[in-house]
């Protein structure tokens, strides 16, 4: 395992000059770890592949996920609309309609509390991001079962998301939930 790189800049502009130079520079991502800090948020990256042999399959896995001070009382979980999970909501798994056409119809939706995850949702940026990685689980949920774990921000996807450009709209994507759930005086600049 490559060891954890950390980057860390007052603007999202000169963070993502680091981050991108980083990744340009590597020879490859297959084991990839960065924690990508705009304080007072910082987002871990991880980029796991594993291109199997032989008989093996390989599999690729990207990950984003940041610890949510505070902790928030807003739960949620939003995961691939498959029939395993169609034949869940048969067998009495709730999944929540949040009046968004779109989103209800591409995920399988679950929360503590609905109009909060629908206030959430309804921020543009977030809401088209998300629409763009139908198979993606994004999860909002204690780290453990554990009195006192830490609440985790979660954007997971069973495939390698390599290019900088769309790294940078999915640390977008939990920057700006970030900035809801846990708002700071002095919020970074874009």
């Amino acid at each position: 395992m490559d060891a954890i790189r950390t980057f860390s800049a007052d603007s999202e502009a000169a963070l993502w000059e680091q981050v991108t130079a980083d990744l340009n520079s590597q020879p490859d991502l297959f084991d990839y770890r960065a924690d990508i800090c705009q304080p007072p948020y910082c987002i871990r990256l991880e980029l796991d592949i594993d291109l199997g042999g032989g008989f093996e399959g390989g599999y690729e896995i990207t990950t984003l996920t940041a610890v949510v001070p505070g902790p928030p009382a807003l739960h949620f979980a939003l995961h691939e609309q498959d029939w395993v999970h169609e034949i869940g909501k048969l067998l009495g798994l709730e999944d929540v309609q949040l009046g968004f056409a779109d989103l209800d119809k591409t995920f399988i939706i679950t929360t503590n509390n609905q109009s909060a995850l629908r206030q959430l949702l309804a921020d543009p940026a977030i809401h088209d991001t998300l629409l763009l990685h139908p198979t993606a689980r994004f999860t909002l949920a204690p780290a453990s079962e554990e009195l006192g774990a830490p609440v985790l921000l979660t954007f997971s996807e069973d495939r390698a998301v390599l290019e900088p450009e769309r790294l940078r709209a999915l640390y977008q994507l939990l920057l700006r939930v970030l900035q809801q759930l846990a708002p700071q005086t002095s919020a970074p600049s874009a």
